[in-house]
């Protein structure tokens, strides 16, 4: 099992309660005006309960009818991605996202899994130069990207990472605090006390957050602070773990009080409080037939993700920002235990040439790329030692799959240099120089 793997989930209805929001596939179909009606129809067969409150004075009443509920058809693997975005009352954007992560389910091997992204990771964002990857939704936002931040941000993690992600959800933080609410909030429980007295508030000041340490009951807007601040030795990486963690304290919520038939009674009230603050792509009948797709999936074959710090090495920036650079080896591990292996599908041959004194670093390189599927035709060192930045060398033809390359090896897009004579029997040749990352050991 690869490096940050954590407990898997019990069986997860992944899409309903996706990003720690009971009724998020629910009410995300519902706000698709093109299928209320075929929402509506669908559950006729579902009890309709009163409001929370409310007195009972006969049993609840159902629509008459078959319940005819969608099927997933599809045999390749489904990737979505999740964005929770820092999105104020009153402002327009753009936003940067404050949370990533990627859903994973593979229908014909019936697993599924989590992938979070820290915030601070340092990548290259297509078009932009290198900067942190919470920046890219931004970026695509603020400069007309096409298809906008949630575009950029998809194109990003398929360069980077080789993740094509065709559906996404996007959730800000208010909505998150009221479906928190609407569920009567959620038990867990904090394994450190928390003190964080310059957590953020919604006027870009300071609102002081604290919690105990201790098994306890959390409402939406202590939840969302236990979320998302900082404020303890493991900085990001304890974040993405609470995260991980409210939201298997909703599921468990959701699960264990049976409240899957009231949510379902109640998704045109509830959608109407949260619709302003979720974006996506997938329909009703795509969320319904994923959902039902995820409860058959055995316990153990479904996985939480993170890239931590394993996987990933503190750095600074020269205008002296923090910030993570993975581990490529490390990071690709992890990726390939998740998502399966993820082949390049280049057509081009590699040669592979240490220009630095660490000994073996082309032999490494090398079986990275081959483990991706790539043709390495040469192994060997540079015509010098004393390299200090590392390059593609493309023929012009192979400018593409040079591109491609560098994605996979966390190497920024100027590292690609269009050379029309190779003096090989290649299309790329890839000098490593004294900049390019450290590798784990054998």
């Amino acid at each position: 099992m690869a490096p940050g793997i954590q407990t898997p989930w019990r069986r997860l209805p992944l899409l309903g309660l996706l990003w720690a929001l009971g009724v998020l596939g629910i009410g995300t179909g519902l706000g698709l005006g093109a299928y209320r009606l075929a929402f509506q129809e669908a559950l006729r067969a579902v009890p309709i309960l009163p409001p929370p409150g409310a007195s009972v004075s006969s049993s609840p009443t159902t629509h008459s009818g078959p319940l005819h509920l969608p099927e997933w058809t599809g045999k390749e693997r489904v990737n979505i991605l999740v964005l929770g975005i820092d999105q104020r009352e009153g402002e327009s954007g753009p936003w940067r996202t404050d949370t990533i992560m990627v859903v994973t389910i593979d229908p014909v091997g019936l697993s599924a899994g989590v992938l979070s992204i820290p915030r601070d990771l340092w990548v290259t964002i297509p078009g932009f130069g290198e900067n942190r990857i919470n920046t890219a939704h931004f970026l695509g936002d603020a400069y007309g990207y096409p298809g906008g931040g949630i575009a950029l941000a998809q194109e990003t993690l398929r360069y980077n990472f080789g993740i094509a992600t065709s559906y996404y959800v996007r959730v800000n933080f208010t909505t998150f605090e009221k479906a928190i609410d609407l569920l009567g909030g959620i038990e867990l429980c904090v394994p450190e006390a928390i003190d964080d007295p310059h957590y953020p508030d919604a006027r870009y000041g300071y609102e002081p957050f604290h919690i105990e340490a201790g098994c306890q009951h959390l409402d939406g807007r202590t939840a969302l602070k236990y979320a998302r601040t900082r404020a303890t030795r493991g900085g990001d990486f304890d974040r993405m773990r609470r995260q991980q963690q409210v939201i298997q304290a909703v599921r468990e919520r959701v699960l264990r009080l049976n409240m899957l038939p009231e949510l379902i009674a109640r998704a045109p009230a509830l959608w109407e409080t949260v619709k302003d603050g979720v974006r996506t792509n997938l329909s009703l009948e795509e969320m319904i037939a994923l959902a039902r797709l995820a409860a058959r999936i055995p316990d153990d074959r479904i996985r939480m993700v993170t890239i931590g710090p394993s996987m990933t090495i503190p750095a600074t920036t020269p205008d002296g920002a923090e910030v993570l650079v993975r581990i490529p080896e490390k990071v690709q591990e992890a990726l390939t235990d998740l998502f399966g292996p993820q082949p390049m599908h280049l057509k081009a041959r590699i040669s592979v040439r240490n220009g630095t004194l660490r000994p073996g670093l082309a032999t490494r390189v090398a079986e990275i790329l081959r483990s991706l599927g790539a043709e390495i035709v040469e192994v060997g060192n540079a015509d010098r030692s004393d390299y200090g930045e590392t390059r593609i060398l493309a023929r012009p033809e192979a400018l593409e799959a040079g591109r491609q390359v560098a994605g996979w090896l966390g190497l920024p897009l100027t590292a690609v240099q269009p050379t029309p004579d190779l003096a090989c029997a290649c299309d790329l040749v890839i000098r490593l120089g004294a900049d390019f990352p450290e590798l784990a050991g054998p």
